[in-house]
């Protein structure tokens, strides 16, 4: 495949763009700043390589989409990941705040939805991010995420269903009609 490539300016619309979505994917999954910031590097360095063979707009959308979910899976599947304990790992084997940073800043974190969204499995949090988030309808989606379309209205209707018991067991009201 012919390596072909956009000029800065065309970049930096890219980035300004499609930055914020990237990044918010990206903290859905990965849960971690740091995480997040390095998955969002490593997309747009992809994007360089790549925007000069992706066709429109809508393609570039779908396609960093996909890409920053591919490396959010990579990141929490390696080596690296697996070997590693999470802020939260670490007080529930007993460690005092004081002896792990307590300077972590998550985004979001006032967020109550958000912080309900993110404890949703990935397959969940991805469906309702797209559609209540990106507005992208059932079809999108499924591009997107290469699945069928009743497989996203099924993860869909599980996720509103999970989201709904979620807030009813932490005792907030009804949000964003889920």
């Amino acid at each position: 495949m012919e390596s072909r490539y956009v000029d800065n300016q065309r970049l930096d619309e890219l980035i300004t763009t499609y930055s914020d979505m990237v990044y918010r994917i990206a903290m859905m999954r990965c849960q971690s700043r740091e995480d997040a910031e390095d998955v969002y590097q490593e997309v747009f360095i992809k994007l360089v390589r790549y925007a000069g063979q992706l066709e429109s707009d809508e393609h570039i959308k779908a396609w960093l989409i996909r890409v920053t979910i591919n490396q959010c899976n990579s990141l929490n599947t390696s080596s690296w990941k697996k070997k590693t304990s999470s802020f939260d790992d670490m007080l529930e084997n007993g460690q005092e705040p004081s002896e792990v940073d307590e300077g972590i800043e998550r985004a979001g974190e006032g967020d109550e939805m958000l912080q309900v969204v993110r404890q949703l499995k990935p397959e969940y949090r991805d469906v309702i991010y797209l559609f209540y988030y990106e507005d992208y309808s059932i079809r999108q989606i499924s591009d997107a995420l290469h699945e069928t379309e009743a497989n996203v209205r099924v993860r869909l209707t599980r996720a509103r269903k999970k989201l709904k018991s979620m807030m009813e067991e932490k005792g907030m009201g009804p949000h964003g009609g889920f």
